[in-house]
């Protein structure tokens, strides 16, 4: 079915639109009517006395309860419909859903195609060109691996990368690797991480992906920066004491460890 608000193509039985949030009244009003049918056929298969017995023991109830629910639909409803016409009730924010969706629909095939292909950052850059809302783009089913791949692998996969060419980092490569391999192992181990929940989304392959890139960090911090596991856990403990890297207390790691490395891996 269509979307009374914004016009996007939902579920037949969908009682709210899953992009803009708009009530769909006729579906919940056929909800309404058949959870109130199946409760009367419920109270038809009742005991003749029994059920009597509960009719005049609910009246009462029911009729309190109806007045206090009347009058907390009627203020959601005053409310609801002031942010809803506010938030929704516009005629660019239907707009923005259209282009949202012809765009997703004209590039899903692309999407899908790099993703088999492992091709993570073309995949990011043809999602930056995306501009629309973003409930449309997370429907993608694929769209929480790539976020972590943006937010920490992608970082780090050039050091990495010319880690494995052989070359020899600057200090400034160097400390840039050792800050991204820190984040990524942060992340997967801190539950509490907000990023984390992109993890849990993933689908098992897309988690073994993600393992990997993991592996790729903790390679970096033991072969490269040539930390042991003890200083890799010291690290986590002292520089994410907020959750997030400490840059100022990571610099004196950063020179450091990149003296190690200059050095050959001695102090």
């Amino acid at each position: 079915m269509i979307c009374s608000n914004c016009g996007a193509d939902i579920g037949d039985n969908e009682t709210t639109c899953p992009y803009c949030g708009a009530m769909q009244y006729e579906n919940s009003e056929r909800k309404y009517m058949k959870d109130l049918y199946n409760l009367n056929e419920g109270m038809e298969s009742l005991d003749k006395n029994a059920r009597k017995y509960i009719i005049k023991s609910t009246m009462k109830s029911a009729g309190i309860v109806c007045v206090a629910v009347a009058a907390a639909v009627l203020a959601g409803s005053l409310f609801g419909y002031g942010s809803y016409k506010s938030m929704y009730d516009s005629s660019h924010n239907r707009k923005e859903i259209h282009q949202s969706l012809e765009w997703y629909n004209n590039n899903i095939d692309e999407l899908n195609s790099l993703y088999d292909k492992g091709d993570y950052e073309q995949i990011s850059e043809l999602l930056k060109k995306y501009k629309g809302d973003s409930y449309v783009i997370q429907k993608w089913r694929h769209y929480n691996v790539i976020n972590i791949y943006n937010y920490y692998y992608s970082l780090a996969s050039g050091t990495y990368d010319r880690v494995r060419n052989g070359e020899k980092l600057t200090e400034y490569e160097f400390a840039k690797g050792l800050r991204e391999s820190l984040d990524l192992v942060h992340f997967i181990n801190n539950k509490n991480d907000y990023n984390y929940k992109y993890y849990t989304k993933c689908s098992s392959e897309e988690k073994k992906i993600v393992d990997g890139w993991v592996a790729e960090a903790k390679d970096y911090l033991s072969n490269t920066v040539k930390a042991t596991d003890k200083e890799i856990d010291t690290m986590l403990d002292e520089l994410y004491q907020d959750g997030y890297y400490d840059y100022k207390l990571g610099k004196d790691y950063e020179e450091t460890l990149y003296k190690r490395y200059d050095e050959g891996g001695k102090l």
